[in-house]
């Protein structure tokens, strides 16, 4: 910040404090003394600067300063120390632009050094976000969604990029379980058949969630605007790629929807069915191979919901509805007894994709609870925006690997049902 904008925002400070308006008189009073001390080191660093252009001070005086400026801060184990979002990246736009360490940031990064959570410190460019707000954004975003609240979730903590598990490797129950367990009636002094589980080592590895935010020199101004709206674009945006993946995810780079995974199975269309419809037959066969029918439920694309308005049980002429529409706001639609999920990240009605019948207490999800970002005024220098680049690390696949034979019936069962393109 240059000195002339030092002395006007000071001069704006000391107004409002010898005013009587409804203002935080204490925060005013610690950006007062930041100022201040910011003033000061610009004002020493002016003059060694020309001390080395007069050849009476040696060059490494004017190395990056380690000048710290002050701040009150409260004794927080979580470490709350910035107001709100905005004002934690006011400090670190001034920490990349003038090398002015703020306490508060520098204590933030310490923390999360300690605890493993960021790999970007502050003399490379990244900084950690205030606890809080990371938090805040990856759970708002969690639980502001339809789809992310019902899946497995864990966040992975210290020096960790991935876990490892052993699961059990189960494709059949018709004379098995846990993939090759199996008891015998045996006779008296009869020999019976050692059996085992069937294992199956599993991992996941972080992958990186990446976005990037431009702020010009005209939002900084006020920092609650600056928060509230990069807080709730990255929440939404977070929110709905998280939800994307889990649902149709390649697994290359990003995390294996269940849409994809080995397990999920697809039912045909009926005879004769014409294009772009969804009949009786198709819901109730799609039910009926699912594992767990009481933990799944049905997520659609929007425009498939429209066609259930007519569906009925066939029954000679008659008919009973098995679609129940929304009663009251807040609630959801059942088909056969089982909630309905809209959402535009199904495919187009009428193609494989577009309607399923998902288990997603069968999908397991990690993240690192830590947003990490980092700051740059290069990137639109002539258009005077600044740039702040922001890093999630987070991947997901099903816990199941193939599809479920059960006994007597040659139809595979599967948290994830599809149906096939009509």
């Amino acid at each position: 910040m240059r000195l002339k904008e030092i002395e006007a925002r000071k001069l704006e400070i000391r107004t409002a404090l010898e005013g009587t308006g409804d203002v935080d008189l204490g925060a005013l009073e610690v950006e007062l003394k930041s100022l201040e001390t910011e003033k000061s080191n610009i004002e020493k660093r002016a003059e060694i600067l020309k001390g080395i252009q007069a050849g009476t001070v040696e060059a490494k005086a004017i190395e990056k300063p380690s000048e710290v400026i002050h701040a009150e801060a409260r004794s927080d184990k979580k470490l709350k120390l910035f107001r709100n979002f905005g004002e934690q990246l006011g400090a670190i736009k001034r920490q990349a632009t003038t090398g002015m360490v703020d306490e508060r940031q520098a204590r933030i990064d310490k923390e999360c050094r300690a605890l493993g959570m960021n790999t970007n410190i502050g003399s490379e460019g990244g900084l950690a976000i205030q606890t809080d707000f990371a938090g805040m954004m990856m759970e708002t975003a969690a639980t502001s969604g339809n789809i992310l609240p019902l899946v497995d979730r864990y966040d992975i903590s210290g020096s960790s990029n991935s876990v490892e598990w052993v699961d059990i490797d189960e494709s059949s129950v018709a004379t098995t379980v846990f993939g090759g367990v199996q008891v015998y009636w045996a006779g008296e002094a009869t020999a019976v058949t050692a059996t085992q589980p069937k294992l199956l080592e599993r991992e996941l590895k972080l992958q990186k969630l990446m976005g990037v935010a431009y702020v010009t020199h005209e939002m900084e101004q006020n920092s609650n605007f600056v928060s509230d709206l990069l807080s709730r674009a990255f929440q939404t945006a977070i929110n709905r790629e998280l939800e994307s993946t889990i649902l149709g995810g390649n697994g290359v780079g990003k995390p294996l929807g269940m849409q994809n995974g080995g397990g999920a199975i697809s039912i045909a269309k009926e005879t004769g069915q014409a294009s772009g419809t969804i009949v009786y037959e198709n819901a109730t066969k799609m039910y009926n191979r699912a594992i767990n029918k009481q933990k799944s439920v049905w997520i659609m694309h929007p425009d498939c919901q429209e066609q259930f308005d007519f569906m009925a049980v066939p029954v000679g002429v008659g008919g009973v509805p098995v679609y129940l529409p929304a009663t009251s706001m807040g609630s959801l639609s059942t088909l056969k007894g089982r909630p309905i999920i809209e959402t535009d990240h199904c495919a187009a009605l009428g193609t494989v994709g577009d309607i399923n019948f998902v288990d997603l207490s069968d999908y397991m999800m990690i993240f690192k609870g830590g947003l990490q970002q980092d700051y740059s005024i290069h990137v639109q220098f002539l258009t005077a925006q600044n740039c702040f680049r922001f890093m999630f690390y987070a991947n997901g696949m099903p816990k199941r690997t193939n599809s479920l034979t059960i006994k007597n019936s040659a139809n595979p069962r599967s948290s994830c049902v599809k149906l096939a393109t009509r």
